[in-house]
């Protein structure tokens, strides 16, 4: 069962789990300053809610693709 950090919170979730409703429902904030009003609200497109992921994940989907082939 993957394990993750945010803002100092500990939690565990299921392999596969959407890991933005997993912090959403643990009480996580996923913005900061400017970006809590100006974000794409999850479509995946302005990157404010990047994370790092250390271990093992699974591929990329047409999705991650495409948003990784654009800039920032």
């Amino acid at each position: 069962m993957p394990t993750v950090t945010a803002q100092g919170k500990t939690m565990q979730c299921e392999a596969g789990a959407n890991l933005r409703q997993v912090l959403l429902a643990h009480g996580v904030d996923l913005y900061n300053g400017q970006a809590k009003v100006i974000n794409c609200r999850s479509l995946g497109t302005c990157g404010t809610c990047a994370v790092a992921i250390e271990g093992e994940v699974s591929a990329p989907n047409w999705k991650d693709k495409a948003r990784r082939s654009l800039p920032p």
